[in-house]
């Protein structure tokens, strides 16, 4: 058995590995990096299993479909949210003038998807277990040539008040190699329940002196999440009755899957008939229709485009404001990176350089596992060998330093082969 890493090797981003037996080629995610051309992967694949819809796991499937007939398997409600997404991809490339892709080759990729948690191929068998970190993540467990090897994905053992974490005890023991991502491997971080009053404790002060409150997300998972959490706390009297709001046409629509697939979700989640409908937090189609103050719960995530960038740009002077970054990671050339750590930013297009009086802060509601939980996996499952991928070199070396005396251990280079 051969594995070669494709993509997401010393870096995040681009996820993409290959497994090959003497009679099977199976793809583990087929991912693209945020604003770079995407690599060109091989297509010669019996299946591609992917974990999850963020982008950086399935961007690439465009490619792939183009004028293929690809297996894809992986849970509903990663097919309906990658497809959504890609769609968006599409649209955002043919704005730049890039018309490779069109929404045939989005839908195509909908026409190729199996929904399942397990299926086999000549002389391989794959299992998919629930990864937490997002709504229909899954690790992937591949048995064949009497070797096991785990593929984890982006995963979290930590549970979140929408989400239940990865439970270890129903993935392999002793696999013969642990695929882990290892985006958090130098990081830890304090109990969820201190980051969650760290939040609110946020929300109330800025609240109190009537600023405004950018909170930049991801479409997908991070601001359902973000709502729900806002809702319930407005609901419940924590913090007082304030405009918020959602500006994504994506996330809304993504709202309704998560009420159709609300058995995904925590015990609490599952009793409410509709629980992603919000009843103190309102969706806005555009800027303009903000009512200040306010909370703005906006894509993109990373501040590069959308109305994250335009409410930057217009909140960043005025010192009663609050950017909340919740991610732990960022792009170097993100704008919220550059507004956190120098005061200032520039704007991608005009290269206009922003003076930052707002406060900005960091408080990772990640859906990630940090150090702590990383080591426990490995220590859980005791896998003979280790490869750390989808990390930034860093990262990986500090995971590595902690976990070499519990596995051999590696941090492969693009396109290493691992041979077992």
């Amino acid at each position: 058995m051969k594995i070669q890493v494709l993509g997401a090797a010393r870096e995040v981003g681009g996820s993409c590995l290959s497994v090959e037996t003497d009679s099977a080629k199976i793809a583990l995610d087929y991912g693209s990096k945020l604003d770079e051309t995407p690599k060109k992967f091989p297509k010669d694949f019996d299946a591609v299993i992917i974990s999850h819809a963020h982008l950086d796991h399935t961007g690439n499937l465009l490619s792939l479909c183009k004028n293929n007939n690809p297996t894809i398997v992986g849970s509903d409600i990663t097919r309906e949210v990658t497809v959504d997404l890609l769609h968006d991809m599409v649209k955002i490339q043919q704005e730049k003038g890039n018309h490779e892709y069109d929404d045939s080759h989005a839908e195509k990729v909908r026409d190729c998807w199996w929904n399942r948690d397990s299926i086999a191929l000549p002389g391989v068998r794959i299992n998919l277990q629930p990864a937490g970190h997002v709504a229909g993540a899954k690790i992937t467990s591949l048995e064949a040539e009497n070797k096991k090897i785990v593929y984890t994905g982006d995963f979290c053992l930590h549970h979140t008040e929408i989400l239940q974490g990865c439970r270890l005890e129903v993935l392999p023991k002793k696999p013969d190699l642990l695929i882990t991502e290892s985006t958090y491997g130098g990081k830890i971080r304090p109990p969820r329940h201190e980051l969650l009053d760290q939040f609110l404790e946020l929300m109330q002060t800025v609240m109190a002196r009537r600023g405004n409150i950018l909170i930049p997300t991801f479409a997908f998972h991070r601001s359902q999440e973000m709502a729900k959490r806002l809702d319930t706390a407005i609901e419940r009297g924590i913090l007082p009755r304030y405009n918020v709001y959602t500006i994504s046409n994506l996330a809304h629509r993504i709202n309704g899957y998560f009420n159709q697939e609300k058995q995904l979700f925590t015990k609490e989640v599952k009793m409410q008939k509709y629980p992603f409908n919000f009843r103190h937090v309102k969706h806005l189609y555009r800027t303009s229709q903000i009512e200040s103050p306010a909370v703005v719960i906006c894509t993109s995530g990373f501040g590069h485009a959308g109305a994250s960038l335009r409410l930057l740009t217009d909140w960043a002077s005025d010192k009663d404001n609050c950017v909340v970054l919740t991610s732990g990671y960022l792009p170097p050339d993100s704008p919220l990176k550059q507004a956190k750590e120098e005061g200032r930013f520039v704007t991608p297009e005009s290269q206009e350089v922003i003076s930052v009086n707002a406060e900005v802060r960091q408080i990772e509601l990640s859906g990630h596992a940090d150090q702590i939980e990383l080591i426990k996996t490995i220590t859980k499952l005791k896998p003979k060998r280790t490869v750390l991928v989808h990390g930034d070199l860093e990262q990986a070396e500090q995971l590595y330093e902690q976990v070499k005396n519990l596995t051999d251990v590696c941090i492969p280079t693009e396109n290493e082969i691992i041979d077992l």
